[in-house]
């Protein structure tokens, strides 16, 4: 639905459109619409995934609300599946278009799977992901954001260092990266560095030579990493691989504490602490 289409609805209905009634002072800093509306997602790959949609914009200076209706029926219309190709910024122009405002944002997170072999016996099982694309339109620009969110290994260094003789205690990490622009094709390829960053990766199937390979590679590369370690070589990282200013959170679910242990870098980075919400 374009804006003049929308408008003619609304002149032809003879319901109210309460939305659009004048207000005594213009309500250009409130920011409204709805959030966790279920759209089905069309991967590049041609996979369908359920994905959870928000679809808000500044309330238009003068009125009383946002056309709430308007941004569900025009982003999935009849409850049609959303393809997350090079059409969707032009999905997000027409969403614009259907408001009086100076700003809208889309945001769509989904959670999927890539299939992941043991380092050894190559037993295969599913590694969970979360992913995100964000749309943010002004009149002059749309400008994206993309998000993952994994979880890998962190080996405490302390207690490598504490208990040599012994060993050392182990944590899942869950590691999140945001970069700039539209990069749904890449997904796979920042999961990869995410991989790096930590001190192994977790692994959905592992036998018992797998196991022992998952610990005794973190003793030869010397890969034991703080929260901090991680964060900041994730980074390096994704600076090398051409993507500047990114926005990092790392969480370690802690074995031996009550608490978890956080490290953050970027514009964004404690902004990404409430995780994706898929």
């Amino acid at each position: 639905m374009t804006k003049d289409q929308a408008h003619s609805h609304a002149a032809n209905c003879p319901l109210p459109d309460v939305q659009s009634e004048s207000v005594r002072a213009p309500r250009a800093a409130v920011t409204a619409g709805i959030d966790g509306i279920r759209v089905r997602l069309i991967l590049p790959d041609g996979r369908i995934v359920l994905a959870s949609a928000r679809l808000v914009a500044h309330v238009p200076a003068g009125h009383r609300g946002v056309h709430m209706s308007r941004l569900a029926r025009v982003f999935a219309p009849e409850g049609a599946a959303v393809p997350l190709d090079f059409t969707l910024p032009e999905r997000v122009h027409q969403l614009a278009s259907t408001q009086d405002s100076d700003r809208v944002v889309v945001r769509l997170s989904w959670e999927d799977s890539i299939l992941r072999a043991a380092p050894v016996t190559g037993s295969l099982g599913l590694q969970p992901y979360k992913a995100e694309v964000a749309a943010h339109w002004t009149p002059e620009s749309l400008e994206w954001t993309t998000r993952i969110q994994t979880v890998t290994m962190l080996a405490c260094p302390c207690s490598k260092a504490l208990s040599e003789e012994y060993g050392f205690h182990n944590q899942r990490g869950i590691l999140q990266a945001e970069i700039a622009g539209y990069h749904p094709t890449e997904i796979e390829s920042l999961l990869a560095l995410v991989d790096r960053a930590g001190s192994n990766r977790t692994h959905p199937v592992l036998r018992r030579e797998d196991e022992k390979e998952v610990i005794d590679v973190m003793s030869r590369e010397g890969t034991f990493r703080f929260v901090e370690d991680a964060a900041s070589r994730l980074l390096e990282l994704l600076d090398d691989a051409g993507h500047g200013t990114p926005s990092i959170h790392v969480r370690s679910l802690e074995s031996i504490h009550t608490h978890d242990a956080v490290a953050w870098a970027g514009p964004r980075g404690e902004g990404l602490s409430e995780g994706i919400q898929s």
